[in-house]
């Protein structure tokens, strides 16, 4: 069963993304900080990060730097989910190349988190 990390600060989104990806077999493990998905990212494995860039803590890209900056995260795909565009550019030059803005449908978040793991 595949593994998400999914990184979000709004318990709704979060709610969600649990529901909707347990539903489809994925196993969900929930941050609401940088700063505890950095924990979780030195102590489990995982097959995916779903990221908001915009935390309470640091910014998302705190996470992006770690992941790729280590050898053994740095397979693991990373899906920026977030309301600011602007983001993008910046999560481009830090090499995600995954990128959807919010508001998003479940349909668009589920078929994005298949295509990556089929990667």
């Amino acid at each position: 069963m595949p593994r998400i990390l999914a990184i979000e600060d709004d318990d709704d989104l979060q709610y969600l993304y649990d529901m909707m990806l347990s539903r489809r077999g994925y196993d969900v493990t929930k941050a609401n900080n940088i700063t505890d998905s950095i924990v979780r990212l030195t102590h489990e494995p995982f097959d995916l990060i779903i990221l908001d860039m915009n935390m309470p803590d640091f910014p998302g890209t705190k996470v992006i730097e770690f992941v790729l900056g280590d050898s053994h995260l740095e397979h693991i795909p990373i899906l920026i989910v977030s309301a600011n565009e602007h983001w993008r550019e910046r999560a481009y030059s830090l090499g995600v190349k995954h990128f959807l803005t919010k508001p998003i449908t479940m349909q668009t978040l589920i078929e994005r988190v298949e295509f990556l793991l089929r990667q």
